[in-house]
Formats: C-alpha cells, structure tokens, sequence
C-alpha cells in the first residue's frame, strides 16, 4: 500500500472517530472508502498484483485505527483458492482493437491462446440449422473462428444446437455475441477460450480476428477474510456479525473491474458501522467482517464457516451486506420469508422511521455471504439496496457512476436501528 494510501487511512479514521459520537453514519467518509478501494492501486480487488490482499490490508488498518479487538494476533484469518487471471488480453478486427471490458470479455476460465483468424460467421438461420454443429467443426478444420450469433436461450432448437456445437468442437475456442457483458471469475483453467462479443461491435463483414490472451491458474493462491470486533457490555461471549465481501473481478488484462457497487460500497457501510458501535456497545459483542472469494463462489464464507472464529453456537444473528450504492427503489432482504419475526420487526423499524420506500422479503438464496450461515441454522439476513444503477460485473462499476446518496444514510440507520432492536 503505498504512503498516499496509508496517509488517506489515518485521515478517514480520523473523521470516522469524530463522527462516530454522533446519533447517525459518515456518508462523505464512505464515499472517501469506497473511492480508495476502486482506485487502480487496488486492481479490481482481485488476484492480480495481490490487489485482494492490498484491500485486505487497507480495512485491516481501518479496524486497528478504530480500536476494534481481535480474535488472535491478527485481524486476518487466511484461506487458500484456486483462481484463473487473465494476465493479458488483446483482440482486434483487422486493424481495429476491440476495448477489452467495454468491446468483449474473454471467459475467467480461459486458457492461453494466439492467433489469427478467418472469421465464419453462425447468423440465426444457420444456427436453427440441425447441420450447424458439422459445419461449424469443418469451418474450425479450416482455420476459421465461428462467431455464434445472439440466441435465444429458452429456443429449445437453438439452445440444443449452441450444445451440439460445444461438444464437436470442444477444445476449439468459440466466439459468442452478446447482447450485455458481464464478467466473473473462475477456480478452474478450460480446455478452450470463449470471447464473449458486444453485438453492436462486431460486423459479419470483417475479414479476419486476432487474439492475443495469456492467463495463469494459480493453485493455492492465499486470500484471508478480515474480522475485528466490539466486546459486549453484558454477553460478550455472544456475537452479532455484520459482514460484506470486500473481493471483486479484479483485472482482464488492461481492464480493471473496480467494484464500486459490488461490493465496495458494503464494506463502506461496514466500517461506518464499525465506527459508530465501537463508540456505542451493544449488550452482544459485535463483530465485522470482511470476506474474500466471494466472487469466486462464496468461498471466503465457505471456509469461515468451516473453521468459525467465532462459535457458530455463539452467533446470535449474521447480517450481510452487499450491493449498497443505491436504494431510491427500496430494499429487499433475502431470507426474509425464513426468519419472520425479524422480517417483521425491520419491517416496522423501516415503517415508523420512514426509513425506505419499501423493504421486500426474499426466501433462501445462495447469492452472498449470509449463505453458509443460514445452512449452518444461524438466523441470516442478506440486504442489497434497489434502483437505477445499472452496472454491475463491468468496468463501469466505478466511482465516476456511483455517488452515495440519502438513501445510503437511511439504509444506515435501518439496519443500525435492527441490530440495537436484537440487543434488547
């Protein structure tokens, strides 16, 4: 982390201890932590350049500035992953480059590959045709690329076809058009590369395509989650959890995928957290954590759960927090169909407080890192905030699109007003 950095972490701690007396959250200091976490330092909060580990880092400091206690002699509590990089990424038409991220996406799981090619393209008769797959695979012998068209895949015919053609051809790198992109990130390397191409910049017309992307899987790459807490004045052996991921996409060779929704803006409203109950305790220690792997399958939680810091016995109530940038549109809480009475009772907090436009209620669903949790029979809420922004899982998921609002104070305020609720 370099001295800018560390000099910013002093000063943000700085305002979140004064302004943690007060009665409600710091939106301009999480503003200023979401704003570090997609700076380019950080690249993506991914496995490239160890940016996982540099945001790691950054909200490990945070807690130590605040106080918060720890479980050991370190806030970090590591786990190890597989996890394929995209280290580099160059595609071009003819003399015209492609902008990786914005132009296409090489898929997480991709191997190395180089080349130029032919370019056949599979229009949508052609792919309604039941001698698609054949003729696909005679067009790969003759060193043409096939540029599947956009499809539609509750089309039986066409989903059966697109099927057929995966498996003649597997081991050959396939190009898909796409009508939105949206990236993630994969454990494994395949036997073949898929691009996935932005319809509007791709012209049947085009002679010839060049593909130039090196990646490495990486065995055992070491990750950590981060866990400070609050002692309890009354239980301190038992423990609330409030928790975010703080890992993105990371990097596609040049393309950075900064996360400022998912999940930077959690893991601002977990610290402002932090901030404000450290400076008033609850009856029941609270306790914040901040998962890795989370993009990669949940695998920070998954492992938590496995080897608990704390008694999952202990745990008295999971809240997570994920996608919280907006919020003009409501809330909605998955497992909220499962645990009721907590429903209910946010629900009047929400109601009387005029907190929300509406808070909606989810059942069980495996889409964050309340999931292991909730398995493991611990009462879990997962909260993410609904409105007009839209990008998610691309690079446009950064800073110069997302601007906390009022609605990041009211969501605020609800979930605090909840978890004082459960202490009482």
């Amino acid at each position: 982390m370099n001295i800018l950095i560390k000099m910013r972490v002093c000063v943000l701690v700085g305002l979140l201890s004064l302004s943690s007396f007060s009665y409600a959250q710091n939106r301009e200091t999480a503003q200023l932590i979401m704003e570090d976490l997609c700076s380019d330092e950080f690249s993506g909060r991914g496995y490239i350049n160890k940016g996982d580990s540099l945001a790691a880092a950054y909200i490990s400091d945070k807690f130590s500035e605040m106080g918060l206690s720890k479980i050991g002699a370190s806030y970090n509590l590591p786990f190890q992953l597989d996890v394929n990089t995209i280290l580099k990424s160059v595609i071009s038409f003819g003399d015209k480059p492609l902008k990786p991220g914005y132009d296409y996406l090489v898929s997480p799981g991709s191997p190395t590959i180089k080349g130029t090619y032919k370019v056949f393209y599979v229009s949508p008769r052609l792919l309604a045709s039941p001698k698609v797959a054949k003729k696909v695979k005679k067009a790969i012998k003759k060193g043409y690329l096939p540029v599947i068209s956009v499809y539609d895949g509750k089309n039986e015919l066409v989903a059966n076809n697109v099927a057929n053609i995966k498996k003649c051809n597997e081991g050959s790198m396939l190009v898909f058009l796409k009508k939105n992109l949206t990236w993630s990130v994969a454990t494994k390397q395949d036997k073949a590369a898929e691009i996935w191409l932005l319809e509007s910049a791709f012209s049947p017309y085009e002679p010839e395509i060049s593909v130039d992307v090196e990646a490495e899987l990486i065995k055992n790459y070491q990750s950590q989650n981060v866990l400070g807490f609050v002692p309890g004045t009354t239980h301190p052996d038992s423990f609330i959890i409030f928790c975010g991921h703080y890992d993105h996409l990371g990097k596609m060779g040049e393309a950075i995928f900064y996360g400022a929704n998912d999940n930077a803006s959690g893991i601002a409203i977990l610290i402002d957290m932090a901030s404000y109950f450290k400076n008033n305790p609850q009856q029941y220690s609270i306790a914040f954590i901040a998962f890795g792997g989370e993009e990669a399958g949940l695998l920070g939680s998954l492992n938590y759960v496995k080897g608990p810091a704390i008694s999952l016995a202990k745990t008295k109530f999971v809240f997570n927090m994920d996608l919280m940038g907006s919020g003009e549109k409501g809330a909605t809480i998955v497992n909220g169909s499962v645990f009721k009475d907590d429903f209910d009772n946010l629900v009047k907090i929400n109601t009387e407080n005029d907190y929300l436009p509406a808070v909606y209620s989810r059942g069980k669903a495996a889409n964050s890192d309340h999931y292991f949790f909730t398995e493991a029979g611990i009462p879990s809420f997962f909260i993410y905030l609904m409105g007009a922004y839209s990008h998610y899982h691309v690079p446009a998921d950064n800073m110069d699109n997302l601007q906390l609002g009022p609605y990041y104070d009211k969501s605020f305020l609800l979930i605090r007003d909840f978890i004082i609720l459960l202490n009482e």
